[in-house]
């Protein structure tokens, strides 16, 4: 049995996966304080932690953007909301 799954418009406009990569943003930057701090407090263990989940986090994050923006053709973070940008959806995904 197949199921049809007609992809839909979000009411908002941002993309569910820019959002997780805007969040990973705010981690990335939260960590690297944490990184620093760490590194000037002499607490090796952590900052080698913190330094990790800084580079993962920013890591993953620019990777999801950049994968967004060329191979799905939807910005990240900015809405596509404008009449045009709706029409140019409803004629490529819509049959």
């Amino acid at each position: 049995m197949t199921a049809h799954f007609m992809p839909h418009h979000v009411s908002h406009g941002e993309h569910p996966i820019g959002l997780g990569a805007f969040f990973l943003v705010m981690v990335g930057f939260g960590s690297l304080a944490l990184w620093v701090v760490s590194i000037a407090g002499g607490h090796t263990a952590a900052a080698i932690t913190f330094g990790i989940i800084t580079v993962a986090a920013f890591t993953t994050s620019a990777v999801t953007m950049t994968i967004m923006g060329r191979k799905l053709h939807h910005s990240p973070v900015l809405p596509d909301n404008t009449p045009l940008n709706e029409q140019h959806y409803k004629e490529m995904y819509r049959h």
